[in-house]
């Protein structure tokens, strides 16, 4: 079998299981022993197919992060990048995006019961960090928070 074929095979063997960027791609087929310019060529030709969509991932990867897996537009921007999609395409994908992130953020605290535990002014600093590492903004963290009242102990 001669080299292109089997990196077709290996990204259609790929593909069947998930979606990926095209870096995502580029690389599996780099480490997989192939040379960079048939894994530029294959990737080229599987984008050119409409199989590989870097823009088309990012806003189903947006829909999907911030509903189920509770994460803010920092955190989502950050993945992103990692998975090697550009920021122009990540930029336009936030600003479409109809997602209601402040709803999920809100949504998160409730069933997950994250303010039921909220004794001192530094446990609501821990909840707020720990929301922050999820990728939420202050201003949405501070909004979402707004809705409860917290009755603090005294702190000596």
């Amino acid at each position: 079998m001669d080299m292109e074929k089997k990196a077709r095979n290996t990204v259609l063997g790929l593909l069947a299981n998930r979606m990926y960027t095209c870096r995502e791609i580029y690389d599996r087929l780099c480490r997989k022993g192939f040379e960079k310019e048939l894994a530029e060529q294959t990737v080229a030709e599987f984008m050119a197919a409409g199989y590989l969509d870097d823009r088309h991932y990012a806003q189903l990867y947006v829909e999907d992060e911030s509903r189920l897996g509770a994460k803010g537009r920092f955190r989502i921007r950050q993945e992103l990048m990692r998975k090697g999609v550009s920021s122009a395409i990540i930029d336009e994908v936030m600003e479409e995006s109809e997602v209601d992130i402040e709803a999920y953020l809100r949504e998160y605290i409730e069933v997950r019961n994250l303010c039921d535990n909220i004794k001192t002014r530094k446990d609501l600093e821990r909840l707020k960090a720990r929301l922050a590492r999820r990728g939420y903004s202050l201003g949405e963290i501070n909004r979402a928070l707004a809705e409860y009242t917290f009755h603090f102990e005294e702190e000596w």
